[in-house]
């Protein structure tokens, strides 16, 4: 029997104890780990597959630059592949888990520090395992006047992760890599580079300019597995002047009033009169972050409205909506500017509305709203406050089971409409609800849908793969590609964006990291 809980593939149990003597050499005992206890909380996962395939050998624990640059060196040496995770709480897309069984997982949280913080052009560079939630304190404890841009499970996860994967947010600079500026980077071989201006010896221009000169690379770095990012700059907000935020939401009472929705906010989108990424909420979702728990912790909402399995039938649905005063769509968006353009441009969103939906349409400004805490959830993240408020939806239906499916509609109603009905359709088949959320880009609309299941039942675990499974080959079929998945799923959703785009992040991959030491199957890329 091994004296390690896995092995990497085609690395014998002498090769990688000599490997994990050389790591251990390099970092000290403490920096790496390899007992089952230690690296317990690495193999939790969210989606539909045996804890077994996605077991990590070890976990090793870097503080600088140079003891990333050994490691891969000891890497190469030894072929023991590398799963990176900043903080790991990527969940919904994959936790800390490696995408394939026995990799080493090179946790970043202790290279934590925050860099530079310039308020005078407002950016930031950080390493990979500050967090949001460390940037707000920071902010707060110096007195700076900026403001960040948070994801959801904004408190627990970090700019460099989230970024990394293309993440986004929800005040106007929601689309977070199109807000980061360079990037330091150790690639495979132990170089070190940095992206755009950070080229430059003694640049004064590295997170003001994006571009540099030549072949632009930090998209190389993002959902990919060709480099380690040690540092990121990105942008942030400076906040507008008292009086100059309004948060709002709508609420509509008819699930088919989605398309007219759509029709009526993307011309106040477009002309940036509401500038923020903004959201469509679906019932069940909204309904979910207001979960209730008995006196052991379990979530008593749904089973309260419902007590059989399966889907919530329409008109349990609609008693949800009724009792939690939910719209069978919500819209979520802010304002932001002076007190006049506020005034003015309200006039404008208020206006479009009423014209387009008349008594139809439920508005709800800050003083309406009152304590509803959806309300101030979305409130505080439309300001780029961090929140844990989020994470009631898991509760929904127990049992810890979370895949979120994530297909790009363009901006248009019938394409939303035409999501919607075939995400409905496919996970009503499988016996699960819809829950969903559109987020609104520049020209985009990212559905991002949560197929919550219970893990602790196989047939249902089953289910929920078969579903998901169903929902990437359906939605590619009809043109609608996602732009992020869990480990279980990388290599199909990597199949859909047909062959030339595998073949060449494979040649990126051979040039860039000929013995497959990092992360190999991470967005489906691999030499394995």
């Amino acid at each position: 029997m091994s004296r390690f809980i896995a092995l990497p593939k085609g690395v014998t149990e002498e090769n990688f104890a000599k490997a994990i003597r050389e790591y251990r050499g390099l970092l000290g005992d403490d920096r790496v780990r390899t007992d089952a206890a230690s690296l317990h909380s690495y193999t939790k996962i969210m989606f539909p597959e045996s804890q077994e395939l996605h077991t990590p050998s070890a976990a090793i624990y870097p503080t600088t630059v140079k003891e990333v640059q050994k490691i891969v060196a000891i890497a190469n040496s030894y072929k023991t592949p590398l799963w990176i995770i900043s903080t790991g709480k990527n969940f919904g897309y994959g936790t800390a888990a490696p995408a394939t069984r026995g990799q080493i997982v090179l946790d970043l949280n202790m290279m934590n520090k925050i860099i530079q913080v310039d308020e005078e052009l407002g950016y930031c560079v950080v390493e990979p395992g500050v967090t949001y939630y460390d940037l707000q304190e920071h902010f707060k404890k110096h007195k700076i006047n900026l403001w960040l841009d948070v994801p959801s499970p904004s408190t627990i996860v970090g700019p460099v992760g989230n970024t990394a994967d293309r993440g986004v947010g929800y005040t106007p600079y929601g689309e977070h890599f199109l807000f980061s500026c360079g990037m330091e980077v150790v690639l495979a071989n132990g170089d070190v580079v940095r992206t755009g201006m950070g080229g430059m010896p003694n640049s004064t221009s590295w997170q003001s300019f994006k571009w540099g000169y030549g072949p632009y690379l930090d998209g190389l770095f993002t959902q990919s597995n060709l480099g380690i990012i040690t540092k990121l700059g990105f942008w942030l907000m400076k906040p507008p002047p008292p009086g100059g935020y309004f948060p709002f939401c709508m609420k509509f009472p008819k699930t088919e009033m989605l398309p007219d929705i759509i029709k009526t906010l993307m011309p106040l989108r477009l002309s940036q009169i509401i500038p923020n990424a903004c959201v469509v909420v679906n019932p069940l979702l909204e309904a979910a972050c207001y979960c209730t728990y008995d006196k052991n912790g379990k979530p008593t909402n749904r089973d309260s409205f419902y007590k059989g399995k399966g889907i919530l039938p329409p008109q349990v649905i609609q008693q949800i909506m009724d009792k939690t005063k939910v719209g069978a769509w919500t819209f979520y968006a802010a304002l932001y500017g002076s007190p006049e353009q506020i005034a003015m441009n309200w006039k404008y969103v208020s206006g479009s509305f009423k014209a387009k939906f008349g008594k139809q349409v439920e508005i709800i400004t800050e003083k309406e709203a009152g304590d509803d805490s959806n309300f101030e959830f979305r409130k505080k993240m439309m300001m780029g406050k961090c929140t844990l408020a989020e994470f009631a939806y898991y509760n929904w239906r127990g049992g810890g089971g979370s895949i979120w499916f994530a297909p790009v509609a363009a901006a248009r109603p019938s394409e939303c409409d035409r999501q919607v009905k075939l995400a409905t359709e496919i996970l009503n088949k499988h016996g699960f609800d819809y829950l969903a959320e559109f987020i609104v880009g520049w020209r985009d609309m990212h559905h991002v849908i949560d197929l919550l299941y219970d893990r602790n039942h196989p047939e249902e675990t089953k289910r929920a793969y078969r579903c998901f499974d169903e929902l990437i080959a359906v939605f590619a079929k009809n043109g609608y590609g996602s732009y992020r998945t869990n480990p279980a799923f990388m290599e199909k959703v990597a199949d859909t964006y047909g062959p030339q785009m595998r073949k060449i992040h494979h040649t990126l991959k051979k040039a860039l990291d000929p013995n497959n030491i990092l992360a190999p199957g991470k967005s489906g890329i691999s030499l394995g």
